[in-house]
């Protein structure tokens, strides 16, 4: 029996015909995102790919579907084919617009599809304007309860309302690749890193991503973070097993 997707009255098959819709194949890839200190994997993101187009950002791939008015079905198409595909037992993060939460019929519809008892967290993509935080703020709650864990994704590159996104009671907060590049050299975004580990570490965990050299990484741990992601640590595969995985040479 094929996958279906019952989402705001509107039945999709999760099919080659669907992905032909979007105009795409598709896949997710998984990249691991470490604890500094013992250097092991506390989770991976999923990242949407086209299986005949991997170097398509999925940016594309999601303005496509915007366009066509599909955005938030190809959101949990998204969620539900990732956690699907992911075996390992550590948690997966997932991107999510908070519009697509915000949808009239999203609990129903990730009680129907997401099963209980695995571990995931979902990261809200923070370049989206929120113009209803006080439902966002009770679907969150709902999440919490069904054990979901939620992360702020790309803090600093978009619409960052500290006070709202704290009031979410997230479990992270993802520090865009911004504050990461030449991070070793750039005092104002060490700066920067001090004020919001200071800010949030009491009740949220950071995690610093678009590592890609070892001098940032030293200066990010002195830093006090504890975790993070990037190309220097692991870069994305198809799948756990064949990951290329960073290995603590220091």
């Amino acid at each position: 029996m094929l996958p279906v997707l019952l989402y705001g009255g509107i039945k999709m098959v999760i099919t080659q015909n669907t992905e032909c819709e979007f105009g795409h194949s598709l896949t997710h890839w998984f990249q691991p995102i470490y604890h500094l200190k013992n250097n092991k994997a506390i989770g991976y993101e999923a990242l949407l790919r086209d299986s005949s187009q991997l170097e398509d950002s999925p940016i594309n791939i999601f303005l496509e579907a915007h366009k066509n008015g599909y955005r938030n079905i190809l959101d949990l198409m998204s969620v539900k084919a990732a956690f699907t595909a992911f075996k390992d037992e550590t948690p997966l993060f997932i991107n999510v617009f908070p519009s697509t939460l915000l949808e009239k019929n999203f609990l129903s519809w990730w009680d129907s599809n997401m099963p209980l008892m695995r571990p995931i967290v979902l990261e809200l993509l923070e370049n989206e304007p929120i113009w209803n935080w006080k439902d966002l703020k009770i679907i969150v709650r709902e999440l919490h309860k069904k054990g979901v864990k939620i992360a702020i994704d790309d803090m600093g590159t978009g619409y960052s309302f500290f006070q709202q996104w704290i009031e979410l009671e997230p479990s992270f907060i993802k520090l865009d690749r911004y504050f990461a590049e030449n991070l070793s050299t750039n005092y104002r975004k060490q700066n920067t890193i001090k004020s919001l580990i200071d800010l949030f570490s009491d009740t949220t965990e950071i995690i610093i991503e678009g590592i890609e050299t070892k001098e940032d990484l030293e200066i990010a741990e002195q830093l006090g973070i504890l975790y993070a992601q990037g190309y220097f640590l692991g870069k994305p595969a198809p799948t756990v097993e064949n990951m290329e995985l960073y290995r603590d040479n220091k």
